[in-house]
């Protein structure tokens, strides 16, 4: 697994010496020091860490719409457990690794009902990953952005060498 993790770090620092002017995806580029992050966690929670609820009411039933977000064994990886009608879906939301313990929050979304499921970046800014929201008689997730951290590291030669 470590050796799948080099190719891919090698493949994005040879990505990157390529002449793309990319300005929009270089201004949410972000470049900082980190500590080490166990990939797994300890204790996992059985709580939510987070929880959206709104109510729906119609002319016959009202209805909660409930999105909660779970650990899981993985430190980088969350539960998502969706509940609505007689529906009850899941899903993943994976973190990426800027640091610093994870942190996960959920939006209200435009349509009714609706979320967006996301992460705090280190900065503590809201990054949207993934719509919930029910239409047609359907439950749909829609992923709305994909995020991914790499290590760059730069070596500064001095006069000795």
């Amino acid at each position: 697994m470590k050796l799948f993790y080099l190719l891919v770090a090698i493949g994005l620092l040879f990505s990157c010496k390529t002449n793309n002017s990319r300005q929009d995806d270089a201004k949410d580029s972000v470049i900082f020091n980190y500590e080490h992050i166990p990939t797994d966690r300890t204790s996992v929670n059985p709580k939510p860490v987070k929880t959206y609820s709104e109510t729906v009411k119609s002319f016959e039933t009202t209805d909660q719409f409930i999105v909660s977000l779970y650990e899981t064994e993985k430190t980088f990886s969350y539960l998502i457990k969706i509940q609505y009608k007689n529906l009850k879906e899941e899903d993943t939301l994976k973190v990426p690794n800027f640091g610093g313990a994870p942190s996960v929050d959920i939006l209200k979304g435009d349509k009714r009902p609706s979320c967006i499921v996301g992460f705090l970046d280190k900065d503590k800014k809201f990054r949207e990953s993934k719509l919930v929201y029910f239409e047609g008689d359907k439950l749909r997730i829609h992923v709305l952005k994909r995020y991914a951290v790499s290590i760059y590291q730069d070596t500064v030669k001095t006069g000795s060498e």
